[in-house]
Order: structure tokens, then C-alpha cells, then sequence
């Protein structure tokens, strides 16, 4: 989806899906429905579950270890164990960033961080990485020349080989401060998930 463009009702949605398989209720009737096509893969709606678990214990992790500052991208509506939710109950100042290009992702985002002075959303796509890095809210927000993180939980997979994933996350480190980390979380493409700057 494009920023701007249309909710489309009628067809099934990524995000909403995922939130489906979470256990979430934003979604419209055509998204169970593809839910359950997705929940004929083995163990799909687990594997979605250990995704989120995996994020919630990265930021734990990361805030543990001094960081205070989070740039999820593609994190998908808001259900539960949210980047934001878990940094702030562990970091209170923590500033946190949640980038999607899901235009229903960043409604329900801006809905429940509206009172929330330390995290933004933003409607971006990681196949324009300058664009994240380069959008005045972000740089509001965050404030780069200090360790960050950037999480990238199940979002990898739903980008075509076309769009040279390697490429675009490999320049998301150069932006970072060292003592930074990039968080993957897709170890079956890409080894060394978690590793440090």
C-alpha cells in the first residue's frame, strides 16, 4: 500500500491478518479468510506468535543493555507486546519510532500513541531506506548520533527477491551510531539476527 491510498475492504491485508492470527479484532471479512489459507502452513499462526515474542524480548534485551532508543519498522497493527509498550515498561524515556507502510498499521498506531510524547508512526517503506531515515519526524524523535536500534521482525520475507532486501538493510547500519544494533529477527534468511554495531 501506498501512503495515502485507500483502505480496500474488500481485499485482504497483511497487517490485518497477522493481527487475525495474533488474536486481534481489527480486521475486515476478508481477512479471516485468508487467514485461514495462511493457518494451512504448518504451524503458522505459532510461528506469527513467536515473531511477536521474539520482538518483546530483543527490546527487553536492548533496554537492558543501555538502549533507549527503538526504530521498529513493519510492526503491524498494534495487538499486543507492542515495541513501544515493552520499552517503555522497561525504559520509561525510551523513544521509540514504528514505521509501516500499512496505511491501517499507522492509523491504529497514531490512535494509542496520541497522548504519548516519546513515540511517533510514521507511514514509510523500507524500500525507500533514505526516505525513513531523511523524514523530520524521525529525526525529531531520535536522535541518531546515539546508540539506536532498528527492529525488523517478520517483515523481511514479504520482500520480493526484486527488491534486494540485503541492499536496503545494509543501509540502515551506516545511519547508526556505534554501540547501535539491527534486529532482524529473521534468522532463516539472514544468520546473526541481534548482532551489535
Amino acid at each position: 500500500m501506498t501512503p495515502n491510498a485507500p483502505v480496500d475492504a474488500e481485499r485482504p491485508n497483511i497487517a490485518r491478518v497477522y493481527d487475525y492470527l495474533l488474536g486481534g479484532s481489527h480486521i475486515f471479512v476478508a481477512d479471516p479468510v485468508a487467514a485461514q489459507e495462511f493457518q494451512a502452513r504448518p504451524r503458522a499462526a505459532q510461528t506469527m506468535r513467536l515473531y511477536r515474542a521474539f520482538a518483546g524480548r530483543a527490546v527487553r534485551y536492548l533496554t537492558r543493555a543501555g538502549i533507549g532508543q527503538f526504530l521498529a519498522i513493519g510492526p503491524g497493527i498494534p495487538t499486543m507486546g507492542n515495541v513501544h509498550e515493552v520499552a517503555h515498561r522497561y525504559a520509561a524515556s525510551a523513544r521509540v519510532v514504528c514505521i509501516d507502510n500499512d496505511e491501517v498499521a499507522v492509523l491504529h498506531h497514531r490512535a494509542i500513541l496520541d497522548r504519548n510524547e516519546n513515540a511517533v508512526a510514521i507511514q514509510a517503506d523500507l524500500r525507500r531506506p533514505t526516505d525513513i531515515l531523511s523524514n523530520p519526524q524521525l529525526q525529531a524523535t531520535l536522535d541518531l548520533s546515539r546508540p539506536a536500534a532498528v527492529l525488523l521482525v517478520a517483515l523481511l520475507h514479504f520482500l520480493p527477491y526484486t527488491a534486494n532486501p540485503a541492499v536496503l538493510v545494509a543501509q540502515l547500519p551506516d545511519a547508526l551510531a556505534p554501540g547501535s544494533y539491527l534486529m532482524p529477527g529473521q534468522v532463516a534468511a539472514y544468520r546473526g539476527a541481534g548482532c551489535g554495531r
